[in-house]
């Protein structure tokens, strides 16, 4: 990791608004995942396969929610 960059506000600003952006992303996904399910319309897959979809949709919210309260954590830290 380039430590310059570790400081630079502008750069933590970027990360930050690109791991929100994936989160919305995500629980949009996680949301028609669980539209699917519900209406029982899975587009050619089993419901097991789309129950692990959401589940992996899921556990990559949680991924990117660490990452964006590491983000916070570090700038914390910097201040």
């Amino acid at each position: 990791m380039n430590e310059e960059n570790n400081h630079d506000p502008s750069i933590h600003t970027l990360a930050t608004d690109k791991i929100q952006s994936k989160l919305i992303n995500i629980m949009f996904s996680i949301e028609d995942v669980r539209k699917a399910l519900k209406l029982k319309m899975y587009g050619g897959i089993t419901e097991e396969e789309q129950i692990l979809i959401l589940e992996t949709e899921k556990k990559e919210k949680r991924i990117y929610e660490y990452i964006l309260d590491a983000l916070d954590t570090f700038t914390d830290k910097t201040r």
